[in-house]
């Protein structure tokens, strides 16, 4: 995702979803492919290379899931402070179970 009015029009009128390490904010638009856009904060920390190793982990989650993924949506996933301790598999469970509560994840958990 990269156009600024797109990004604009996602966050005034997509859902959101919470969760401790990120928030997702997506919206269903009939005639597109899934689109996904990552939000790494100078709040989270103020060195760009921690930045851009936790957008590299968010990116690689993100590319696992992707074959399972509904088309149609534009996700924006916003990490929070929180996201730096995590790894790739956490990273990966915690989308799991979020694109799972918004309906765009097409596979069920593994209660195990």
């Amino acid at each position: 995702m990269q156009k600024d009015t797109e990004i604009k029009r996602l966050i005034h009128s997509g859902k959101t979803f919470f969760l401790p390490q990120m928030t997702i904010k997506y919206l269903f638009q009939a005639n597109s492919g899934i689109k996904i856009g990552f939000v790494v904060s100078n709040k989270i920390d103020k060195r760009a290379t921690v930045r851009n190793q936790l957008k590299r982990r968010l990116r690689e989650a993100v590319r696992k899931l992707l074959p399972d993924l509904k088309s149609g949506y534009s996700l924006l996933i916003i990490a929070k402070k929180s996201a730096l301790d995590l790894g790739v598999l956490s990273l990966n469970k915690q989308l799991i179970f979020a694109l799972n509560q918004i309906k765009v994840y097409n596979k069920k958990i593994d209660k195990t």
